[in-house]
């Protein structure tokens, strides 16, 4: 980060706004008694869970050992990774982020959906590892843990080609075997945990329905790709992004191999240049356009979506960003104001508390950083962001004031 932009954000005020979002401990005054669906309806189980039918699946990979730092908190990391690369790998491989972050997406995943229940897959690189995932909801009101169901299933990878489950990061390389490793599966929604909803999940199911009987595998853009030196070959318009994948596991099957993992291995393009499996998988698809379909970034934004060179995204403004990404671990680095509050505030979230209350903290902040004037970051220019992530929760304290609670 330039010197210009850490000046910005390291300015008294915007560091009280962080303070005050990622140490803050929300106490609503008001309960919202939020109508859990009827569970006795089946029928309506199979038309508003789609995740009962294609499941959601995310990748929890515990750090190892000599990655964390007990002397190192993970704000001490969050500031200094930008110039000290041991915080740097104790900030990005951190067990203690990864489960405050997975614990948010799970809230925020509930708190928006409508599913009477959630069926979501774990592959994780040890049973220990499904276990303390499961504890992460222990906190949770009983009746929205009961509208979990997590299933432990093992990560997958190929007998010869065993260590690519420590390529670039710890499992990163999980999430491109989903074929191969959930073999009863025909199609699955996969997350990266570094992410929140701001709208209803359920809407992801409804890529299926814009794929086409080639498509394998749904993606919305990494600008990143467009832009970066060295240059590295993408698919898509500016590169794709693996962070959220709606799967067709059926026709990945169809692939060389049996997978579309397998297949990037057998495409013999896993070479040193490439930093990790999104890049192969941009590389395999740049001249099989035919095998995807590239969605907008209001599937999931990230802030390189901010960047000039991104696709536009009119959606985003007409019916708001449905996922945030915190790509690079950008939920807690000092890189862009707007992910860190709304991340801040989200992560502070009750599940009890009313859309409104929420609403207006957030507004609130985002307000505040608005007056800060910073114009030196990527996403600071963008005329209706704010809108765009709070649109969502406008929509549910509309409904939720129409029920009269």
């Amino acid at each position: 980060m330039n010197m210009k932009i850490r000046y910005s954000f390291l300015s008294v005020s915007l560091l009280m706004i962080i303070v005050t979002h990622m140490a803050y401990i929300h106490k609503p005054s008001t309960v919202w008694n939020r109508a859990i669906p009827d569970k006795s309806e089946s029928v309506r189980w199979s038309v508003e869970s789609p995740s009962l039918k294609m499941p959601l699946v995310i990748v929890a990979c515990e750090s190892k050992p000599a990655h964390e730092d007990p002397y190192i908190s993970i704000n001490d990391a969050a500031d200094a990774a930008d110039s000290d690369p041991h915080a740097a790998l104790r900030l990005i491989t951190s067990w203690e982020r990864q489960q405050e972050q997975l614990t948010t997406m799970l809230k925020t995943l509930l708190y928006f959906s409508v599913a009477p229940v959630w069926r979501i897959i774990v592959l994780t690189d040890s049973r220990t590892t499904f276990d303390k995932v499961l504890g992460l909801t222990s906190l949770f009101p009983q009746e929205q843990r009961e509208r979990l169901r997590l299933e432990h299933q093992h990560q997958w990878y190929p007998k010869y080609n065993s260590n690519i489950s420590a390529n670039w990061r710890p499992c990163a390389w999980a999430k491109q075997f989903l074929a191969e490793a959930l073999p009863n599966e025909e199609a699955v929604v996969y997350v990266d945990t570094d992410l929140v909803f701001l709208g209803p999940p359920e809407e992801i199911w409804g890529l299926f329905e814009v794929m086409d009987a080639q498509q394998v595998v749904a993606l919305s853009p990494e600008p990143k790709y467009s832009v970066e030196t060295p240059r590295r070959k993408y698919a898509g318009r500016t590169g794709l992004n693996t962070g959220v994948m709606v799967a067709n596991l059926t026709r990945q099957r169809s692939l060389l191999g049996g997978g579309l993992g397998t297949a990037l291995l057998n495409s013999g393009l896993l070479n040193h240049a490439y930093r990790h499996d999104q890049d192969v998988l941009n590389h395999f698809l740049m001249d099989k356009p035919h095998l995807f379909k590239e969605v907008s970034a209001r599937w999931n934004f990230m802030i390189s979506s901010c960047h000039t060179a991104a696709p536009p995204c009119p959606d985003c403004k007409r019916l708001g960003v449905l996922i945030l990404h915190g790509a690079d671990v950008s939920f807690y680095r000092l890189l862009e104001g707007l992910f860190l509050v709304t991340y801040g505030v989200l992560s502070q979230l009750s599940l009890t508390e009313p859309p409104a209350n929420v609403l207006a903290r957030l507004r609130s902040r985002l307000a505040e950083l608005e007056a800060m004037k910073i114009t030196d970051t990527a996403c600071a220019n963008m005329t209706m962001l704010a809108h765009s992530f709070t649109l969502g929760l406008t929509r549910l304290a509309a409904r939720d004031r129409g029920r009269g609670t």
